[in-house]
């Protein structure tokens, strides 16, 4: 029989998001494979670390700043699970890589997860950029009378097609979205592509950060 220790280890392992647990004095006491990449740090080196790699910048998921310390120090403290918080992470080799992060306590221990926000975080500057180009090409517009009427943030999805975005902007997959629309994920995907192609963007992820930027549908 197969020790269900090593089958846990194995899956946390598997995943993307990654998995840290420190005990009530802050030390790691484990991190998994994507944790340790994440952090850029080999996650062996991690172990009975307690101070972790300091972040360049900590946003909150509104964007507002925060102080730039990990929430596990925090979640132990006050004995209560925190906001997730976005952390800019410098890299070895110079690159930055964004990660959301949230912690909460378990017992005398805190689980904190991080999870790779970079390209979303990378489209949404990059949508940001582009919406304030398209709003600046509009108002030249306006002035030389060339405008056609169209109105900075109208919008220009499909009340379905608007449904599909913000629950993507939210963190679903595609057959979750499916699920909650109760809609097939083939359908999911052909509204993807047309909003994909309404808001100009060339992925979705894209397609999401565009719309957040428009105001078209909430930020996350």
């Amino acid at each position: 029989m197969s020790d269900p220790t090593l089958t846990a280890a194995a899956a946390l392992d598997a995943i993307d998001e990654g998995v840290l647990v420190q005990d009530s004095e802050t030390q790691v006491v484990y991190a998994n494979r994507a944790a340790g990449e994440l952090l850029g740090v080999d996650r062996d080196d991690l172990r009975g670390r307690s101070e972790l790699p300091t972040p360049s910048e900590c946003l909150s998921e509104s964007g507002e700043a925060l102080p730039e310390r990990w929430p596990g120090a925090d979640a132990l403290r006050t004995g209560r699970p925190q906001r997730p918080r976005v952390m800019g992470l410098q890299r070895p080799d110079g690159g930055m890589r964004w990660v959301r992060v949230s912690a909460r306590p378990i017992g005398r221990s805190v689980l904190t997860s991080l999870l790779d926000v970079t390209a979303l975080r990378n489209a949404e500057e990059d949508a940001a950029t582009l919406a304030s180009r398209l709003g600046g090409d509009r108002k030249a517009k306006r002035g030389t009378g060339n405008g056609n009427g169209h109105k900075p943030g109208k919008g220009v999805l499909s009340p379905r097609e608007h449904q599909v975005v913000e629950l993507l902007a939210s963190g679903n997959t595609g057959e979750e979205v499916a699920e909650r629309l109760g809609i097939s994920p083939a359908t999911v995907r052909v509204h993807v592509r047309n909003a994909t192609g309404k808001l100009g963007a060339s992925t979705r992820t894209q397609a999401v950060a565009i719309a957040v930027a428009r105001g078209e549908v909430a930020a996350p």
